[in-house]
């Protein structure tokens, strides 16, 4: 079968296309968080709402005026502004370079208790899921009660897994179901052969065509952006549709789009000079192009 990005409604407005809330960037790191705002918005994500480090939010408000800031709160007594955007949210996405200290450990942690949307966890969030088994309960718990999405490149998963790289080399497919099954959760496991993993432990697609242009910092945070976006649009075609299945076909979509706007920015800049904003600004083009020819699966 086919699937494919669904064309835009002409009546729609930005709340037919969903509410994201992104949690990433501690100081220093302010273009994780701007490129996975970025991309969620090039995906088609009606409202963006990005909280990052105090320091980064003069910096992200003039990077993308079109995302809501909010800051880091300073210690736990402060979390009421953060719990109101989780509960606002339809879509929360927590880790592009938030770090791995206290602070950041206290946002997952409040994310998996408060938090009932789809959940993406990505880069620093993996790293303090590997390192504390409360949080690794908690997750479990979250992909139990909503939708938890998980995308670790090979080195974050043999953390998370407690597998060494060699392991995930030989039984990669064998670990991932395994896992996916335990966590109850949409795994995609990241590299130049991309796995998507069902929560039940099923794999849904397994990609073995990737795209060098790719490989540069940031692509990362705009994969995790691009899956939020391309998930809250297919929200709107497929109210009825059961909210795992809506989201296997989010993860195999924003991998086919990953790819594809590799291609269209090597075009342009060539496989060695693509920056990760460069992927992020084609993504509209790539999924134009998923609108046309979809996307085949078994």
């Amino acid at each position: 079968m086919k699937i494919f990005i669904p064309k835009r409604n002409p009546a729609s407005h930005k709340g037919s296309y969903g509410k994201c809330l992104i949690i990433a960037g501690t100081e220093g790191m302010a273009g994780a968080a701007y490129f996975a705002a970025l991309s969620a918005y090039r995906t088609g994500t009606g409202l963006v709402k990005l909280c990052s480090a105090k320091e980064n939010c003069g910096i992200l408000q003039s990077l993308i005026p079109e995302a809501i800031i909010l800051s880091f709160p300073k210690g736990k007594e402060n979390f009421q502004e953060l719990e109101k955007a989780i509960e606002w949210a339809d879509f929360l996405l927590l880790g592009p370079g938030m770090g791995t200290g206290k602070e950041a450990e206290d946002l997952l942690r409040l994310v998996l208790d408060k938090g009932r949307a789809p959940l993406l966890i990505d880069a620093d969030g993996l790293n303090l899921l590997s390192r504390n088994s409360d949080l690794q309960a908690l997750a479990k718990s979250y992909g139990r009660k909503s939708l938890l999405f998980l995308t670790p490149h090979l080195m974050e998963f043999s953390r998370l897994s407690g597998k060494s790289l060699t392991e995930i080399e030989n039984r990669g497919g064998e670990i991932a179901k395994s896992f996916g099954k335990e966590y109850h959760c949409i795994l995609l496991l990241k590299s130049h052969d991309t796995m998507v993993i069902s929560p039940e432990g099923e794999l849904i697609y397994h990609r073995k065509k990737s795209c060098a242009a790719l490989s540069k910092g940031g692509s990362g945070d705009v994969f995790a952006g691009s899956l939020a976006g391309i998930y809250l649009i297919l929200e709107e075609e497929a109210k009825t549709a059961k909210q795992i299945r809506q989201g296997c076909i989010a993860a195999i979509l924003s991998c086919e789009a990953q790819i594809l706007a590799g291609e269209l920015a090597a075009k342009e800049w060539g496989e060695h000079g693509v920056l990760a904003q460069n992927i992020a600004n084609v993504m509209g083009k790539a999924l134009e192009l998923l609108e046309e020819q979809g996307c085949s699966i078994d």
